[in-house]
């Protein structure tokens, strides 16, 4: 009796071996865990972006803070006296800019008047040429027409000295002949007449000479002083070109003053260039102002805390640190044979050791590119002879469902946990 209840006893252990064998294997089936798992957050450094004396720290460790939270306040006293300067260097900016602008706009007047007025000093100028030259080609053919009755008198005049040589001696004939008694008184007064009337066209052609000569030389004096520029009423043809020199001269020295106008333009952009830069100057002081305030980051608690009133920060230097209790998520280090089903956004279960009565719910984010030792600081060298082979872990990474780390049951980075991959959830 007692063998058949042994062997009744050792067939129910067998049974339960093999039930507890198969559900086991069942379970493996559908889910796969690990207890080499951490709580993982958001870990914020603060540091100074510049550097100064730290005047006031205003968090303890282990504070809770809020995001742009002021935590620690530096000496500003040098930063407010190099924003002033800066200030004032982008008022001197703003005068220069508009000093140099003004200059622009006034120049720009001036070239544009002395343009307009030499451009009809040039065109008044030709005018008075053209005008000149008419004149004096005017005076040129009064002469040239004088001169030709000059020479048609001086024609006419010598015509007349031969017809009163003529009749002077057809006179002395006609006396000799009288007095010989060949020809009757008659015939000599006729002749007397012809010579008194010869005589007489001899002294008006003398006269018409004379006057003609007058004329001609009182043309070409006309003409000489017309075209030297010495006219009482008239400019002169040389003094109207030497108007029309002066008067271009005047344009080009318009010209000029727009060159002298493009110089000042760029006198104006380089100012408005110096006013940037003034502005961008005061701009950065009055940053580094704002940063004599070093302002938690994100919403937090203060730990790593490694500053105290009278420190000199420098930039980068890390002042405190600020965890986030919010932005937490959990980090499974899983073997690498339990990652031949896992896949990203599997329903994950994560118990936290701190409260083992309480299950968190996730689900799969991300798989590491490689196992946690090829990543660490000393990776192992397996290429030697005594090498023994490890099976490696993988991390992976699980988010947290919304709303689940909130007080009382609030999640700590660092902290250790359990985690349940369910394969058949995705």
């Amino acid at each position: 009796m007692s063998r058949r209840r042994l062997a009744l006893a050792l067939g129910l252990i067998v049974l339960l071996g093999a039930g507890w064998a198969g559900t086991a294997w069942y379970r493996s089936r559908l889910s796969v865990g690990t207890d080499d798992a951490y709580v993982e957050g958001t870990v914020a450094p603060v540091s100074a972006k510049v550097p100064g004396q730290v005047m006031e720290v205003l968090v303890r460790d282990n504070e809770l803070v809020k995001a742009g939270q002021v935590v620690i306040r530096l000496d500003a006293r040098d930063y407010r006296a190099k924003a002033e300067q800066a200030r004032a260097a982008v008022v001197m900016a703003e005068r220069r800019f508009k000093v140099a602008s003004a200059r622009v706009g006034l120049g720009q007047e001036m070239a544009a008047s002395q343009h307009t007025q030499a451009a009809a000093a040039t065109v008044r100028a030709e005018a008075a040429r053209q005008s000149a030259v008419s004149i004096l080609e005017g005076s040129r053919a009064t002469a040239h027409a004088r001169r030709a009755a000059m020479a048609s008198l001086v024609a006419d005049r010598d015509g007349a000295h031969a017809l009163r040589d003529r009749t002077a001696l057809d006179l002395a004939r006609a006396e000799e002949l009288f007095t010989r008694e060949l020809v009757a008184k008659q015939f000599v007064d006729n002749a007397r007449a012809d010579a008194r009337i010869a005589a007489a066209q001899v002294a008006a052609a003398e006269q018409r000479v004379a006057q003609a000569q007058r004329d001609l030389e009182s043309a070409e004096a006309d003409a000489r002083m017309r075209e030297s520029g010495f006219e009482p009423q008239q400019l002169g043809v040389r003094t109207a070109e030497a108007r029309v020199l002066e008067a271009r001269a005047q344009e080009q020295q318009a010209g000029a003053l727009v060159q002298e106008v493009r110089v000042r333009e760029a006198e104006r952009d380089l100012a408005a260039a110096q006013l940037k830069e003034a502005e961008a100057d005061l701009s950065v002081a009055l940053l580094n102002v704002e940063y004599t305030e070093i302002r938690a980051p994100i919403a937090g608690v203060v730990t790593r805390k490694n500053v105290e009133p009278g420190q000199v920060a420098q930039p980068g230097q890390a002042l405190l640190a600020v965890v986030s209790l919010d932005d937490v998520w959990v980090i499974a280090n899983l073997k690498e044979t339990q990652l031949r089903s896992i896949r990203p956004g599997m329903r994950a279960e994560i118990v936290v050791d701190t409260f083992p009565d309480r299950t968190w719910k996730g689900t799969v984010d991300s798989i590491a590119a490689g196992t946690g030792a090829r990543f660490s600081l000393l990776p192992p060298e397996n290429a030697t002879g005594n090498w023994v082979k490890i099976v490696q872990r993988v991390p992976v990474k699980i988010a947290l469902e919304p709303g689940q780390t909130l007080n009382p049951h609030t999640l700590r980075a660092g902290m250790s946990a359990i985690v349940t991959i369910h394969l058949r959830s995705r």
